[in-house]
């Protein structure tokens, strides 16, 4: 049986390599997801974590999620994690923005019968939406309260 930080590692190489047609190999069919990518997703599963996924990729195509530092125990492994990517699609409240990001992200993946059976991926994306102008930095948004 593969263990929790090698399933994981597989998992971040398929997304980093951008190609979606090896999740199987690493997620489970039943995968519940609680955390930014899957949202409201209609039918749940593999199925809406590959739809997540792809939009996530569309909107940053050069994504890269780099694996800072992980720990296993039993079933389950946590990392922190760093992001790169430029953005060249919609994403949450705007459409691409050709800017470049970085920011921080927590993973937390339970794996079962070698492949990850949950995921929860919790990142910064306050950061990620100010550097992309989406969203006014600090000091824009103090500003903004001050005179409204």
């Amino acid at each position: 049986m593969t263990g929790p930080k090698t399933v994981l590692r597989q998992f971040l190489s398929i997304v980093n390599g951008h190609d979606l047609s090896e999740l199987d190999t690493v997620v489970a069919d039943d995968v519940t997801e609680s955390g930014p990518v899957v949202v409201d997703a209609p039918t749940g599963g593999l199925a809406a974590f590959r739809t997540g996924w792809t939009q996530l990729l569309t909107a940053f195509p050069d994504l890269h999620v780099n694996l800072d530092s992980v720990l296993a125990e039993g079933d389950r492994a946590a990392a922190t994690v760093t992001l790169t990517a430029t953005n060249t699609g919609y994403y949450r409240r705007g459409f691409a923005t050709g800017k470049s990001g970085t920011w921080r992200g927590f993973v937390l993946a339970r794996v079962t019968d070698g492949r990850i059976s949950e995921l929860d991926i919790q990142t910064d994306r306050l950061a990620i939406l100010q550097q992309l102008g989406i969203v006014g930095d600090d000091d824009e948004l103090a500003a903004a309260r001050q005179s409204g």
